[in-house]
């Protein structure tokens, strides 16, 4: 039977929809069989069988359809909401996680921390896949089902005895030796905070610029040694912590050489103001010393991607696009659009934002500044015309406006969405973004 569970999307026992739906042991279908959670679509769909095979029930469900139209924070909270609910009517004992988009995977993984029902997730080889195996719910060498199902049986380990500060730690370096941008940093800052750690505000402005890219995703060498192999290469940066399959090093090879330096220097490095308490975090390569220029400033991602495809930018200008943090995006924006612009007009120039840059970009980009625009933030202050310097190397931001004209400024007005839905309670309540960019 197919149960509606809202617009677009639809849940199902798969037992109801196949006749192999029998024990292996040919008694019949199972009455006790565990019920697994399995989102679609996903790489999880592909681990029906072996669910039934080792003698669990699919629990399918559909990935929301629609959604709040705005950043990834506010969409990751959609869909945790929308999984706690869906697993607390339909008795689900486990659950097998897999999404096309990080946010939706990080959405389900909080959903699971609330329920603290034992999750899996499906091993993928990108920098947010890599990040959650060291983080101990991805399984290096098993199959995933088999664990799912075992961990449906025995209820153990819980998501909440797995996310502590080492297993934190260890997810926050993998995903950095991957390449992974700021949105990784946001969305284990709300699976910390959904799992009661403290501290990992600190943790991150601490471990972030120590932990570069080791290779890329495509080089020769991680086809050779793949996500195993980059964990232990890591080597004594990663803690020995609990995963869902016993301890994490247990699962790891030897150590293999050391990868060709293709991205050697690569990180992300936090760069403040002293007198404001703004901070911003910078993308920084072997050579970048700073991201600097005259500011360009536009209120939305709309209107820079308007000026660009215009040829209204000039190289050499800094844009600051502002309006995209958690309160006001609403949600965190990912200026996907802005990067794709840039790229398809040619154009070098460097980008600061309250939002997100886009997964995978290099070059001067400098994102996530808080506090945001809507928070009343320096971001929020500049205009067009004013000499900003980001120093890299020292992490301390520069301007040619004095400080006291600064805080004379009225901030820019920032358009919040106003009334009772998903969206504008959200944006009324949202957290920092390296705080997690939750619900308070």
């Amino acid at each position: 039977m197919v149960t509606p569970t809202a617009a677009g999307c639809a849940s199902y026992s798969w037992r109801s929809l196949t006749d192999s739906s029998r024990a292996p042991d040919g008694d019949g279908l199972r009455g006790d069989a565990p019920r697994v959670f399995v989102p679609v679509p996903s790489e999880a769909l592909g681990y029906v069988g072996s669910i039934l095979e080792a003698g669990g029930e699919p629990m399918v469900l559909g990935l929301p359809t629609e959604r709040p139209a705005d950043g990834v924070a506010l969409h990751r909270e959609w869909v945790a909401d929308w999984a706690e609910t869906f697993c607390s009517e339909h008795g689900i004992d486990a659950l097998l996680l897999s999404a096309p988009e990080p946010a939706e995977l990080a959405g389900l993984l909080i959903a699971a921390v609330r329920l603290d029902l034992p999750a899996v997730v499906v091993p993928a080889l990108d920098p947010f896949g890599i990040a959650f195996a060291a983080l101990g719910f991805a399984p290096l060498a098993e199959d995933a089902a088999k664990v799912v199902v075992e961990l449906a049986r025995t209820a153990r380990p819980r998501p909440r005895e797995l996310v502590e500060g080492f297993s934190l730690a260890n997810g926050l370096r993998a995903g950095m030796a991957a390449g992974a941008g700021p949105e990784l940093l946001v969305h284990l800052a709300a699976i910390a905070r959904e799992a009661g750690v403290t501290g990992f505000l600190q943790m991150i402005r601490v471990l972030t610029p120590e932990s570069p890219a080791v290779t890329g995703l495509v080089s020769p060498w991680f086809a050779e040694h793949g996500v195993a192999g980059l964990l232990a290469h890591l080597g004594d940066a990663l803690h020995d912590a609990r995963t869902v399959t016993g301890r994490l090093k247990e699962a790891l090879p030897p150590a293999p050489p050391t990868p060709h330096p293709e991205t050697a220097g690569s990180r992300l490095v936090f760069v403040r103001g002293r007198a404001s308490g703004t901070e911003v975090l910078c993308h920084k390569d072997a050579t970048g010393r700073e991201i600097s220029g005259s500011c360009r400033v536009f209120a939305s991602e709309e209107a820079a991607v308007h000026a660009v495809e215009n040829g209204e930018v000039e190289p050499g200008t800094l844009l600051v696009v502002t309006g995209c943090g958690p309160r006001g995006g609403p949600g965190l924006l990912r200026l996907d659009r802005l990067g794709g612009a840039l790229d398809e007009a040619s154009l070098s120039v460097s980008v600061l934002t309250d939002g997100l840059a886009p997964e995978g970009v290099s070059g001067a980009w400098a994102s996530l500044m808080v506090p945001e625009a809507a928070a009343g933030g320096v971001i929020g202050r500049l205009r067009d015309g004013d000499t900003l310097r980001l120093d890299l190397e020292e992490g301390l931001i520069r301007t040619g406006v004095v400080a006291e004209e600064i805080r004379r400024r009225d901030p820019s007005a920032v358009k919040l969405p106003t009334g009772y839905g998903y969206a504008a309670r959200y944006s009324r309540s949202a957290l920092p973004a390296l705080e997690g960019a939750g619900f308070r």
